[in-house]
């Protein structure tokens, strides 16, 4: 039986315990009673009808029993999509304070009659009333979106800015750059010359500003390295091989992080970027970054929107942007812009790397259309035994005791699938162990060049075992030494 469209559930969240749980009654207490949110039974959910609150509707009893209701937020789901954004809406909820966005259009807020009620049992018992509006008033702080506000350019000293470093206030407005440093971001590069012992040097740096504890403003260069530090500890954090890749590749770590933080120690969630104009590694707390849920005009879903909070890269995506533009373009946090950004040449990365990866299994023949190995009969012309060939399509190392040297003499081979390859290798070499005990000597001095003592005067190719001149007249016989001894 398909779920009415015009029914919500609720979902609730612990604010002191951080405990999240679908609705499906109250308990003695007058709590909700709560359950997993993604192994609950949607039969098992108290529903509301769409346009009727909710905490109206079921609540008036807990906030009548509970001694302190604001413990506890709400967030509506609609009921038919449950299954499908149930369990994405309750990762979210786990963190009210950084989803704020993605939650606002979901929460319940308390409505007035039933604030009159909290008041009421709070003048009932004055010992709970600092409890209960204390904490309502910690959750409506956490819930508010939060506000981005611009540097406040009259702190700005932009004489002596002029004298130490050369900037100008008219060419920053003019390129655009000074928008970008008084909503805290960085310029693009400009040319500074700051004043050392009389002296102007020209340098070139993006610039940013920052506001110290007593509220001035001050300029922060961003000099130009080399290349940036990815073998040197970063905030208390060491990059791995597969770290230093992606920021190579992409200019964004890819991942969250746990960093310290230089002035207070403490250990922040963090993403880390590499500003691709300077090769700085930079880094900015996961809450200091806001993500919105609309790119331009294309709208992003919940579960787009949790992997960019994890860092993550979206496939190429079609962005359209305010113009009615569009763009394939690859998503990712940036610490460097402190937010969204597109991945330069991102979904052209992408698609080549898949394109590369499918060309590669086309051109090679030795693999069958499921990817496994393809079964030989033979190899370099010589017949395998069945186990031969079973022990090949099974990857294993195959000996091949009657193959042939460079010098036309029969010798020990070793044959194996080369998956990296993706075709089959041979070597005079057991990759298992060494050299076969037979062959030895007769690869040393017939493959490898090399001169051995006893058969250093035999001019023929040595054959399979030999170690010595097989008989008076070879012993006889002048042969040059091809190379260093064995």
């Amino acid at each position: 039986m398909a779920q009415d469209q015009n029914e919500e559930v609720l979902i609730a969240r612990n604010n002191e315990t951080g405990q999240v749980g679908a609705v499906t009654g109250l308990n003695e207490d007058g709590t909700p009673k709560m359950t997993d949110v993604k192994s609950a039974k949607l039969s098992d959910l108290v529903k509301f009808s769409k346009g009727q609150n909710p905490l109206e509707a079921f609540l008036s009893n807990f906030i009548r029993q509970c001694k302190n209701p604001s413990t506890f937020g709400f967030f509506k789901v609609p009921a038919d999509r449950y299954d499908s954004v149930g369990q994405a809406m309750g990762d979210f909820i786990k963190d009210p304070e950084t989803n704020a966005e993605i939650l606002k259009d979901f929460k319940v807020d308390v409505p007035q009659q039933t604030q009159t009620n909290v008041k009421e049992q709070a003048q009932e018992n004055k010992a709970t009333e600092t409890q209960a509006q204390k904490p309502a008033e910690e959750q409506a702080a956490q819930t508010e979106q939060p506000k981005y506000h611009a540097i406040e350019e009259s702190k700005i000293d932009w004489t002596m800015l002029k004298e130490k470093w050369g900037i100008d206030r008219d060419q920053l407005e003019k390129s655009g750059d000074l928008r970008e440093m008084l909503y805290n971001r960085k310029s693009q590069i400009v040319t500074v010359t700051p004043n050392f012992g009389g002296e102007k040097f020209p340098i070139d740096a993006r610039l940013s500003f920052r506001t110290d504890a007593d509220g001035n403003v001050k300029v922060v260069p961003h000099f130009i390295h080399r290349e940036p530090k990815l073998d040197q500890e970063f905030e208390g954090y060491k990059f791995t091989k597969e770290d230093k890749a992606a920021l190579r590749e992409t200019g964004n770590l890819g991942k969250v992080v746990d960093l310290v933080d230089k002035t207070t120690g403490e250990v922040k969630p963090s993403y880390v970027s590499v500003d691709r104009l300077t090769n700085e590694i930079v880094s900015v707390p996961v809450k200091a970054v806001f993500i919105k849920d609309t790119i331009g005009q294309t709208k992003l879903t919940m579960a787009e929107i949790s992997e960019l909070k994890k860092g993550k890269a979206l496939p190429p995506k079609q962005i359209t942007d305010k113009n009615g533009k569009t763009y394939n373009v690859v998503l990712q946090v940036s610490a460097d812009r402190k937010g969204v950004e597109f991945v330069p040449g991102g979904a052209r990365r992408q698609e080549q790397n898949q394109q590369g990866n499918s060309q590669g299994q086309q051109q090679s023949s030795w693999l069958t259309k499921d990817g496994n190995i393809k079964p030989i009969t033979k190899w370099a012309g010589v017949p395998m035994t069945p186990q031969q060939q079973a022990d090949y399509t099974a990857g294993k190392v195959v000996e091949m005791t009657n193959m042939v040297d460079k010098q036309g003499q029969k010798c020990t081979v070793y044959l194996q699938f080369n998956p990296e390859k993706q075709r089959p290798t041979t070597s005079l070499n057991d990759p298992r162990v060494k050299v076969a005990e037979e062959s030895k000597t007769q690869k040393a001095v017939n493959n490898d060049g090399l001169t051995n003592e006893a058969t250093k005067h035999v001019a023929e190719p040595l054959q399979k075992y030999q170690t010595a001149p097989k008989d008076e007249n070879q012993a006889k016989q002048q042969r040059k030494p091809k190379g260093p001894k064995m």
